[in-house]
């Protein structure tokens, strides 16, 4: 949260997203805030509600949020009990299916994104990781 100014950026296949943005701020293993989205827009929306609300879960459509979890300890847990927990997951969940996303658990998913120690690729707050190869990478072709 604020502690660099890199933003990586990567690109993501086969999440079926069609519009909005998903992001959460449980992302091992530095809890930086991760965001998938099919708008510029709207990825912006759920960082910038995230990083005022200290952390959570979040799916945002057309600028406006359709789901929130809010992660108040350390913006990796929740102070719900279990069985809200899991109505609230669910929730934000449906609410991914309902903006195109394919896969199942989607902010689970997420959360393995920034894991290095994963095989075979990882977004880091220093870029786009190819574990095998321990290299960082610009995935963006740049016109030389």
């Amino acid at each position: 949260y604020g502690k660099t100014s890199n933003r990586p950026t990567a690109f993501l296949r086969g999440f079926g997203l069609k519009s909005g943005a998903l992001a959460t701020s449980i992302a091992p293993d530095d809890n930086n805030i991760v965001v998938i989205g099919a708008s510029g827009d709207d990825m912006a929306v759920a960082v910038n509600y995230l990083a005022v609300k200290g952390g959570g879960q979040i799916v945002v459509n057309h600028g406006k949020i359709i789901e929130f979890l809010h992660l108040p300890i350390g913006g990796i847990v929740s102070d719900l009990d279990p069985h809200e927990m899991a109505i609230e997951e669910s929730r934000l969940d449906h609410a991914a299916k309902a903006l195109g996303c394919t896969v199942d658990w989607p902010f689970n998913y997420l959360f393995f994104l920034p894991i290095t120690a994963i095989p075979d690729y990882a977004i880091t707050d220093v870029g786009l990781v190819d574990v095998a190869a321990m290299a960082v990478f610009d995935p963006v072709l740049r016109k030389a």
